[in-house]
């Protein structure tokens, strides 16, 4: 029974990081160039996994270790050239890639535009692809966090989401709201300009597993255990203004990408009435309360519905 579960646990862990990668990539591509500070980074457009025994039974592999395709993005280079989830990688740019190590290496030392050989076995034929690498406006890495608190927070360079959040989600809108907020925290620079230096815990808290996800993403857990105290990650505060700021850009981000707009405003009702420490003291110290945070919402959204007439678009 525990191995049974082992696998669909697993299973579920992919499914909900590709959830998230999917969300994160269409706001991604609503932040305006201005405020990206950094070049575009390379993209092949796939996540992958070590094998163990529980990944080899999900995708039926007949080998006990090696790299595997877990997720393929959407409009990458690696879903041009027809990768698939459960392909045994067997070499990118003629280098073996025998552990997550080396596929970390290579995918380093992608460029935007060059051509790469990539060779992958699927069931038990071996398969030759040549893609070329993407690119992505910023590179943000979201990775779920095995606890059940519901909550989300960034050091800037990753955004880091709670299983308790996802559970707490009733849509993909929702996720995207509480994504776009800490995306705007991200590239506003919100984590330099935090008073007292706080936010900088962040950092401290991070495993090497979230620092090799960062880099590579699936070289690490997709679900990160045990990260030091959980709580320094989510103590970490910003000033009110800030979190202003994040409101009113996030709501941008998240309009601009095609989402439900008036789920912003809902969510906000959500935390309030089903989470009621959003209304407490100790909430307050950091953050503007519920109730000022839903009349805020909603005159940025009446903004975003003046200044573009067009009628709210609905993610499909």
């Amino acid at each position: 029974a525990k191995e049974e579960l082992m696998v669909k646990s697993l299973a579920y862990r992919i499914k909900q990081t590709g959830r998230l990668e999917k969300i994160g990539d269409s706001l991604i591509k609503t932040v305006p160039k201005d405020d990206i500070k950094t070049p575009p980074k390379p993209l092949l457009g796939i996540i992958c996994f070590p094998v163990d025994k529980y990944v080899a039974q999900l995708y039926n592999l007949n080998v006990n270790k090696g790299v595997v395709v877990a997720i393929v993005k959407e409009n990458s280079s690696a879903e041009e050239i027809g990768l698939q989830p459960g392909d045994l990688l067997v070499s990118i740019k003629n280098s073996k890639i025998s552990n997550m190590n080396r596929f970390q290496a290579i995918s380093s030392s992608l460029k935007i535009g060059e051509q790469i050989p990539i060779v992958i076995k699927r069931t038990d034929q071996t398969m030759a692809f040549n893609a070329k690498i993407g690119e992505i406006p910023l590179k943000i890495p979201i990775i779920m966090i095995d606890a059940q608190e519901v909550n989300a927070s960034t050091n800037g360079k990753l955004i880091l989401v709670t299983q308790g959040l996802l559970n707490f989600a009733k849509s993909d809108d929702e996720i995207a709201a509480v994504l776009s907020h800490e995306l705007a925290h991200a590239v506003r620079g919100h984590v330099a300009k935090a008073q007292g230096g706080q936010i900088l815990t962040l950092i401290a808290a991070l495993s090497l597993g979230i620092v090799a996800e960062s880099n590579a993403p699936g070289s690490g857990n997709s679900v990160i255990r045990g990260v030091g105290d959980i709580g320094n990650i989510f103590n970490a505060s910003y000033s009110r203004d800030l979190e202003r700021e994040a409101d009113y850009f996030g709501t941008k981000f998240f309009y601009y990408a095609g989402y439900n707009v008036e789920t912003f405003a809902t969510l906000e009702e959500r935390f309030a009435i089903e989470i009621p420490a959003t209304m407490i003291q100790h909430y307050l110290s950091t953050h503007p309360s519920s109730p000022e945070r839903l009349a805020r919402v909603r005159k940025i959204i009446e903004e975003l519905k003046t200044s573009n007439p067009k009628e709210t678009k609905q993610k499909e």
